[in-house]
């Protein structure tokens, strides 16, 4: 812990976690996604990257609570990512361990570049799609797979979008069910972040704050979401899938 305020050592840092937040919310509410990995980059240039993981707790939970029941569809939802959300719940306890051992420098840059490939080959003509018929068996692979490198790096968002984009799942639906599966992570990732004791009293505080100002930028941006078509809404996350797996090869190559 610092000399300074809570979990800050300076005013600089305390801005910097603040536009985190700011950025993280709206790209939250607009896309459905990127609250971690658009906050992130602002925050780890002042604090500790797990502290930074850790500060999106609240957030997690009340930002993707607030959305996953977006469309009156919730137990539909449940019912479709079932089989991708308890393989990864039963995932990541086991694979946080590995932060003890793991180069996490690693796991950033692979995760970087699954998503770059990933939206390269999207904006390309020849953009993969997956039948949804084949989701009863794709599910759980998937799902230990975001396990594994949620556990690794506090980064499984672009394996499930990559996932559910292939699918070609509609905007609101898109939003509502990454929602719920990023809520439902949450649990088992968090649950294991404490166990480790990551989890403090001060970066609790810090994080209910951030939820606050996360929420707001959510309803502002959601205003904004409702205004975006939905072949301009998928490039737009691709655009934003390519900076987010960008920021996190430089990361993973600057150590």
């Amino acid at each position: 812990m610092s000399d300074g305020f809570l979990i800050f050592p300076d005013l600089t840092s305390a801005l910097l976690v603040l536009l985190g937040f700011v950025a993280g919310g709206l790209a939250k509410g607009v896309f459905g996604l990127g609250m971690p990995f658009v906050g992130l980059p602002f925050m780890v240039v002042a604090i500790p990257f797990q502290t930074a993981i850790a500060l999106f707790l609240v957030p997690n939970f009340t930002a993707n609570g607030q959305q996953m029941f977006g469309g009156g569809k919730f137990a539909v939802h449940l019912r479709r990512w079932a089989g991708l959300i308890v393989p990864m719940l039963a995932v990541i306890p086991f694979s946080v361990k590995i932060l003890l051992t793991i180069d996490q420098d690693t796991a950033v840059l692979i995760l970087g570049l699954v998503s770059v490939v990933f939206a390269l080959l999207q904006i390309m003509p020849f953009a993969a799609t997956i039948d949804p018929k084949h989701e009863r068996w794709l599910n759980p692979i998937v799902g230990m797979t975001a396990g594994s490198l949620a556990g690794i790096s506090g980064l499984y968002g672009p394996v499930v979008i990559i996932y559910l984009m292939a699918l070609r799942v509609p905007k609101d639906e898109f939003v509502a069910s990454m929602g719920l599966i990023y809520f439902m992570g949450s649990v088992a990732l968090y649950g294991s972040l404490a166990a480790f004791s990551i989890i403090t009293r001060d970066v609790l505080i810090v994080s209910a704050v951030g939820a606050v100002i996360i929420g707001a930028m959510i309803l502002l941006a959601e205003r904004i979401r409702a205004r975006i078509a939905e072949a301009r809404y998928r490039k737009l996350i691709l655009i934003l899938l390519m900076i987010m797996g960008a920021d996190m090869i430089r990361r993973g190559l600057v150590g």
